[in-house]
């Protein structure tokens, strides 16, 4: 590889808190390798933006604080550290469960240009972004809270200002990466981009492949204006300049049924555009990579992939769920396949080293798992095989995780990568000799022991966690019962506000019995409901085993 013209690009899948965790793992030994300095583009999914966007906070702050050549590799190692006890303390503010815990913000909620995917777009500029971010945020924008703004993530790097990272880079030593924020647009079905210095709809870079994409995609395309447009580039108008980095994340995190749709108005006369996960379109975040011409690809992919089944149900919403989940996974496929025909690639997903099963005629799918197995599993970078299947199958949520859970997502990415990385020759990519691995230095180094034993009690607590519901009543039975109790009697509440107003009037009573006994039900209900799912976000922490 020496003296050959390379490009190293990022790709963070999608895939919730877990893909971000994942990630962690990833970037921690990258950064042991003298890796991250080279790495020229980030392109991020969901999951993988909420920790792209943090890393490349306090990635800009380190740039532009020295010069270049003046970082050490130490201080990349911090960063991480750094990034990776911000995530943590953030994902474990539940940030989910407070969307509806303000409540100007759920009346703001009844105007259409703002919904739950804005609200969390405000907690994730509180919780992940504000403190990383170290200085003053962007201006306010009317309705929404003071925060950091896209255009703020600018990367001005010590001594080099202005600074174009396409004539910069190839003579630096610590590159200034490109953050690709990945949605999808509903109004065309196109990845629409969130960048420093621009978002819409982007072309490849190659006017070649531009040209095939147009030829073959008559659909309208919404173009990428600039928020501080040089000569003849497009400018955001003036409504939409100081757009928020925390909307953009969750924009790209936007999962269809779960949040609504993010909206931007004004762009484009006539039309609200309508964005949605980013992992409909590309849940890997490759396609950024190859736009920008990278030579060499490192994909860590935590995202959810297709499970076998059996049987599958034949009602007609089972069968629409997983005929798009088909989709889904022939979209990742061809991505990869892709990415292994054009370049240099490493990729580490959370089903690496587990069975491959191949069903015989007159044979069952147990059996095919017994004499299945490939060729290394996942004991060949130190995870037994029951926690990686466990690993797999965890939640791809934005709810609360637990310590075990974090840290063993952290590890597993940490290992695997350490392990694809050296296989595939990217240790050498960095400066110097390929570094040894020390998990030790890590916080989430205290799992080595369990990651690798396969303990059974721990394996147990990891398989809870596919659970987004009645998790804690799997781990806590106790306490777990004790809160399915509060929720029943949130319930009775529930059925005493609708059925005590109408009881009152069929019984004769006069309204003013009816009225009064109504208004107290409600409000029992309100009052006990927001103690119930405020203080649950906020107490699992503690009711969760670490």
């Amino acid at each position: 590889m020496e003296g050959e013209t390379r490009k190293i690009g990022l790709a963070l899948s999608g895939g919730g808190f877990r893909a971000a965790f994942f990630h962690i793992g990833v970037l921690a030994r990258l950064a042991e390798l003298g890796i991250l300095p080279k790495v020229e583009v980030i392109s991020t999914v969901s999951g993988g933006s909420i920790v792209g966007a943090l890393y490349y906070i306090r990635l800009k702050n380190l740039l532009e604080k020295y010069p270049d050549g003046g970082i050490e590799q130490q201080q990349y190692l911090d960063l991480v550290a750094d990034v990776e006890r911000r995530l943590l303390a953030g994902v474990q503010e539940n940030v989910r469960a407070r969307v509806f815990t303000n409540a100007v913000k759920n009346l703001a909620m009844l105007s259409p240009r703002y919904s739950r995917s804005d609200r969390i777009g405000d907690l994730y500029d509180r919780h992940f972004y504000k403190q990383a971010w170290g200085r003053e945020p962007g201006s306010r924008s009317l309705g929404r809270d003071k925060q950091i703004e896209m255009r703020g993530l600018l990367i001005e790097p010590n001594g080099a200002s202005p600074f174009d990272p396409a004539k910069g880079n190839p003579t630096r030593r610590d590159k200034v990466p490109i953050l690709l924020l990945n949605a999808t647009s509903l109004n065309t079905g196109h990845n629409w981009r969130f960048e420093a210095v621009r978002m819409g709809e982007p072309l490849p870079e190659d006017p070649a492949h531009a040209a095939i994409v147009n030829e073959v995609d008559k659909n309208m395309r919404l173009e990428q204006a600039y928020f501080d447009p040089a000569p003849g580039q497009a400018g955001v108008p003036a409504e939409q300049r100081n757009f928020p980095l925390g909307l953009a994340v969750a924009a790209s995190a936007a999962v269809p049924g779960v949040f609504q749709p993010l909206a931007i108005s004004g762009m484009y006369e006539g039309i609200r555009v309508q964005l949605v996960d980013g992992g409909v379109q590309d849940n890997q975040g490759v396609q950024g990579l190859f736009d920008r011409g990278c030579t060499h690809l490192i994909v860590s992919d935590a995202s959810g992939q297709l499970d076998d089944k059996e049987k599958p149900a034949p009602q007609l919403l089972s069968v629409l769920k997983r005929s798009s989940g088909i989709g889904q996974s022939r979209i990742r496929g061809e991505q990869l396949i892709g990415a292994a025909g054009s370049c240099e690639y490493a990729l580490m997903h959370l089903r690496k080293g587990l069975p491959e099963k191949t069903v015989r005629p007159g044979h069952s799918l147990a059996e095919a798992s017994a004499e299945g197995a490939n060729t290394a599993g996942s004991g060949a970078f130190g995870v037994a095989a029951p926690v990686q299947a466990a690993l797999s199958n965890i939640r791809t949520d934005l709810d609360f995780f637990s310590e075990t859970e974090a840290r063993s997502l952290e590890l597993d990415g940490y290992l695997m990568s350490a392990h694809e990385l050296a296989a595939r020759e990217f240790d050498r990519l960095g400066d110097g000799d390929a570094a040894a691995a020390e998990p030790a230095r890590w916080e989430f180094g205290a799992m080595l022991e369990p990651i690798g034993s396969g303990d059974g009690g721990y394996v147990s607590r990891l398989e809870a966690g596919r659970k987004s519901f009645f998790r804690l009543l799997a781990l806590r039975p106790v306490v777990g019962f004790g809160w399915g109790v509060a929720m029943a009697v949130v319930l009775a509440l529930i059925a005493g506000a609708i059925l005590w107003p109408t009881v009152c009037l069929l019984c004769g009573r006069p309204w003013w019995v009816a009225i009064p006994g109504g208004a107290l039900s409600v409000s029992i209900f309100v009052v006990v409901s927001l103690f119930v799912f405020s203080n649950l976000s906020l107490a699992k922490g503690k009711l969760y085993p670490r």
